[in-house]
Formats: structure tokens, C-alpha cells, sequence
């Protein structure tokens, strides 16, 4: 028997590069950084001098408010 158990979100924070990001929120990575930009998303994680990565978490809240948004509109008529 396996005693080995992984972390889940809850438990430990995590970090996605831009792209990954992107790929999940269903969104280009220019897009991704536009957002990042009008503070809808972040903070920006430097991890070195040229990579960056966003907090899972932060994507998300960000996926989570999308869903929130048309599940509101999709309920109007």
C-alpha cells in the first residue's frame, strides 16, 4: 500500500506560467497579460529574469467570476 499523498489546491499554493494559464481560461496570452494589466488577474509572479508565473488560485477566482458573469446573464430575459 502507497502512504504517498499529493497536496491538493487547499492545502498548498501553486504557481502556472502565463501560457498554461492562458490555455485554461480559454483565453490568448496576450490576453492573459491585458487582464493581468487591468488587475483582473495576479498578482504577477517574477521567478526569475525572464519567467513569470501567475498564482493558481488567482486564475481560478478568475475562471470562477467568468462562470459567475454568464450563469447571472444567462438568467435575465
Amino acid at each position: 500500500m502507497d502512504s504517498h499523498t499529493t497536496a491538493g489546491p487547499a492545502t498548498s499554493a501553486a504557481l502556472e506560467k502565463i501560457p498554461h494559464a492562458a490555455r485554461r481560461m480559454g483565453v490568448s496570452i496576450s490576453q492573459c497579460y491585458r487582464e493581468i494589466k487591468a488587475q483582473r488577474l495576479g498578482p504577477l509572479v517574477k521567478l526569475g529574469e525572464r519567467a513569470s508565473a501567475l498564482p493558481a488560485e488567482s486564475v481560478d477566482r478568475w475562471i470562477a467570476a467568468r462562470i459567475a458573469e454568464a450563469t447571472k446573464a444567462g438568467g435575465r430575459k
